[in-house]
């Protein structure tokens, strides 16, 4: 049994410290956060969702608004492992009970979209000192070090694009808010940036944290931070999660809780489920998730390059360089000089001839 342990472990081991590329697909969902690696170049993943939410508010006499949410996100390996382009975005159609105004009604909309980028800053797992396996002890590549607290670094930003009939900072009310003293005005076109750190423990428990600085540029910039922890079980096709989501602005803030499920059917396709409450009445909000994950994968292993043997075959075909030169240069002299003594030779021949005729 250790055996077999330990020969999955020096596997597990080598695809970590060669590539941020995995064999099996790694999704983002169903938690709101975004892990710091890659999909790997050359590999497209396509994570989409529906979500059911109930939201009330009594600031606005109760009003209630029950959304259906179908968000998706592209994420694309752009050109290294390390670098991730992805585009998240949403549609939303809303059942409204408008107790300010009473009435009802329902609004379809496209929610805000963002083009980001991902960038790995640093990658702990590439230290073969801190992350090699240990052959002789099984216990100690079961236990927690040092080392497993130092996290993988990323780094991220993006545009986002907000309609102008979609909701103001991601709130469902902001319909209901217009011409009244809640409303809130979000600027079309702002930024965001972030950073991920995310750290792996015991070879089953992985630890995402989030902080993200979400529309720059407008007047009420909003906070947010996410930190999941995930959890694989013996049967590796299933995992869970719980995740606690803090939003935060000038005007007002927001605790999520979540937890959920997701269940591997093969290596490039994922379904999960989850389960999100906000505790707050202004607005409090239950919400149930399901969703896909797929990819196409068209990564190509690279070997490792040896720079110090780059450097050297350069150094040796700069060498050689300089040597074919030297040769061209000396043999086209040498053709120089024989097509001098060629020349003398035959005006040497003429003159014989010359004198021998007299």
């Amino acid at each position: 049994m250790k055996i077999k342990i330990s020969f999955f472990l020096i596997i597990l081991n080598f695809s970590i410290l060669n590539s941020q590329y995995t064999e099996t697909i790694n999704s983002n969902r169903p938690g709101s956060s975004h892990g710091a690696f890659s999909v790997g170049k050359n590999v497209l993943q396509i994570e989409s969702g529906f979500k059911n939410s109930n939201f009330k508010n009594i600031n606005l006499k109760n009003s209630k608004i029950l959304e259906n949410k179908f968000s998706y996100t592209l994420r694309y390996g752009l050109l290294l492992n390390k670098l991730e382009v992805f585009i998240d975005g949403s549609y939303n159609k809303s059942e409204i009970k408008d107790f300010l105004t009473l009435r009802e009604f329902s609004e379809s909309t496209l929610g805000k979209q963002t083009l980001g980028f991902k960038y790995l800053v640093y990658d702990p797992f590439k230290n073969k000192k801190w992350h090699s396996v240990n052959l002789l002890s099984w216990k100690k590549n079961r236990s927690i070090r040092l080392v497993d607290f130092i996290p993988a670094i990323a780094v991220y930003t993006g545009i986002n694009y907000n309609p102008k009939n979609s909701s103001s900072y991601g709130d469902p009310f902001s319909i209901i808010k217009k011409n009244t003293v809640f409303e809130l005005n979000e600027k079309s076109i702002n930024s965001k940036i972030g950073i991920i750190t995310q750290n792996h423990f015991l070879g089953k428990w992985v630890f995402v944290n989030n902080i993200t600085i979400d529309r720059l540029g407008d007047s009420n910039s909003v906070f947010n931070y996410t930190t999941t922890l995930t959890h694989n079980f013996k049967n590796p096709r299933w995992s869970s999660f719980i995740e606690y989501e803090i939003i935060k602005n000038n005007v007002y803030s927001d605790n999520y809780y979540k937890f959920g499920a997701a269940y591997l059917l093969n290596k490039d396709f994922q379904v999960d489920t989850s389960v999100g409450l906000n505790h707050k009445k202004t607005p409090s909000n239950l919400n149930i998730s399901i969703g896909v994950s797929t990819r196409f994968d068209w990564y190509k292993d690279e070997l490792p390059v040896d720079r110090k043997e780059l450097k050297a075959n350069k150094k040796r075909r700069k060498k050689n360089k300089k040597s074919i030169k030297k040769d061209y240069k000396l043999t086209k002299k040498q053709d120089k000089i024989n097509k001098r003594f060629d020349k003398k030779e035959r005006k040497l021949i003429k003159k014989n001839n010359r004198k021998s005729k007299k």
